[in-house]
């Protein structure tokens, strides 16, 4: 099957589309927005990790572009420190993308590394010169036959990412991401969207704001609710009342690591 995905071969999206998908065909874009206008049908982006938190770029082109979620990808992350130094102290900066950055920031001021972003974590390993290394997976370092000076730098043991699956067929129908669009800004309005949830015994597993990018202190909510059919529709009813609705797609929860 063809997937737009966040390219080159060995990222984590890779990854991820190759333990979702039988018959993998990638389309390796440079960037999330490029997924996002790729003419493939089929997509996946990252959306969080436990680490980085919301991955906003996804958030921001979900509200922005007409795709629907079908399905999500867990994802434990393992980030190695990939060179083409034969010791940690040659390197002198780190490269990667920004959310392997920050999750392994205490790492990096522990060394007192200078950092670059990337595109994505593969590209850094693809684009290392002299006294650099990256923050990457070690399928990665072995496709571009570099060194592995360290593995499992990231700050925390537990580092997972989830991932959505866009445009295909849910598995089944559990859980829903929403955007809310808050109407005219009062005293309790957020309270009162949210009243809507709880009002129709449904639990938020994820709420993020972000700003419109229209007006200073104008946000809208990205969240996910651990429901679908009649039980959402009724909530989101009650939520029309106070602001704009998407429905951006019902689809089964992905089994989380212990």
């Amino acid at each position: 099957m063809k997937v737009a995905l966040l390219g080159p071969r060995g990222t984590y999206t890779h990854q991820a589309a190759e333990k979702y998908f039988e018959g993998l065909e990638p389309e390796f874009c440079s960037t999330i927005r490029e997924v996002f206008e790729s003419d493939t049908e089929a997509k996946l982006v990252p959306i969080e990790n436990s680490l980085g938190g919301g991955v906003t770029d996804t958030i921001d082109l979900l509200r922005e572009k007409e795709e629907k979620i079908s399905g999500e990808v867990v994802l434990p992350i393992q980030h190695a420190l990939i060179s083409d130094e034969e010791n940690t102290e040659e390197v002198e900066k780190v490269k990667s993308h920004p959310q392997a950055l920050t999750q392994c920031q205490d790492t990096i001021k522990e060394n007192g590394w200078e950092t670059e972003e990337a595109n994505s974590t593969a590209e850094a390993v693809e684009n290392l010169e002299d006294g650099e290394a990256a923050l990457a997976s070690e399928i990665a370092a072995e496709i571009n036959g570099k060194n592995i000076l360290s593995k499992s730098v990231q700050d925390r043991n537990v580092n997972v990412t989830r991932f959505l699956v866009l445009n295909g067929e849910p598995e089944a129908r559990e859980k829903a991401s929403i955007i809310l669009e808050p109407g005219e800004d009062r005293p309790g309005l957020l309270h009162a969207m949210l009243s809507c949830f709880a009002g129709h015994e449904i639990n938020l597993s994820h709420i993020q704001s972000r700003p419109t990018k229209e007006k200073l202190g104008e946000y809208y909510f990205y969240v996910e609710a651990q429901a679908s059919g009649e039980q959402l529709q009724k909530a989101i009813t009650a939520l029309e009342t106070y602001g704009e609705v998407q429905n951006l797609g019902e689809y089964a929860e992905a089994e989380r690591p212990d």
